[in-house]
């Protein structure tokens, strides 16, 4: 049995919170701008560009970004081997880099399906998360404001872009010597949910600072 985290990133880092009902009006205010990753044998999965699979510090320390919640889901019976087929198997037809959609298909939906679908989970990702886009929309500044929304979204590591799980024969990431030496050491003894306090009450943590 493997214990699968949800983590919440907020892509407008506050923004959202302090904005939203200035610019949305107050029936329309949203709390971030989420992204959804799952943390699962000591990997992050998520939907950016294709589906990727990276350490979580690795992650983090190229985007710069830490969550700000993150939710325990349970446990799983599915092994490492087999969810990662069922990601190259959903990759090659739902999600890629060609299927995006901003409503429909994001890093979100992807997260709740592979929960759900990938992981044998009795639950995913919270309906609030993912109907943050049409709540967005719904607004009358939200047509306007899509493209932005459409931009926050991460696509791919930067600098450095993790391989796609699709990709037949993976390459291997290349860090150059500027990049490599403000990167926290990845070894597999770290604990990639370091630095967050547990709520034993709700089954959910948090960062000691949020991103």
């Amino acid at each position: 049995m493997t214990e699968v985290y949800l983590a919440v990133y907020d892509l407008s880092q506050g923004m959202a919170r302090s904005l939203s009902a200035q610019f949305l009006g107050p029936n329309h205010t949203i709390d971030m701008i989420p992204h959804t990753a799952l943390l699962v044998f000591g990997k992050e999965y998520f939907f950016g560009g294709g589906i990727q699979s990276v350490d979580p510090h690795y992650f983090r320390s190229m985007t710069g970004r830490r969550p700000v919640q993150t939710e325990r889901l349970g446990t799983t019976r599915v092994s490492q081997g087999e969810f990662d087929v069922w990601c190259q198997r959903t990759a090659s037809t739902k999600y890629n880099a060609g299927t995006y959609d901003l409503l429909n298909r994001n890093c979100n939906h992807f997260s709740h399906d592979a929960a759900l679908q990938g992981l044998g989970l009795p639950r995913g990702v919270p309906s609030w998360i993912l109907e943050v886009p049409q709540r967005f929309l719904s607004s009358p500044m939200g047509q306007m404001i899509r493209p932005m929304l459409e931009q926050m979204q991460i696509t791919q590591i930067s600098p450095v872009q993790a391989p796609p799980m699709a990709s037949a024969a993976p390459v291997q990431p290349t860090v150059s010597s500027a990049t490599a030496a403000a990167t926290v050491s990845l070894t597999g003894a770290q604990n990639p949910w370091q630095g967050m306090s547990v709520d034993t009450s709700s089954s959910r943590t948090t960062t000691s600072s949020r991103g």
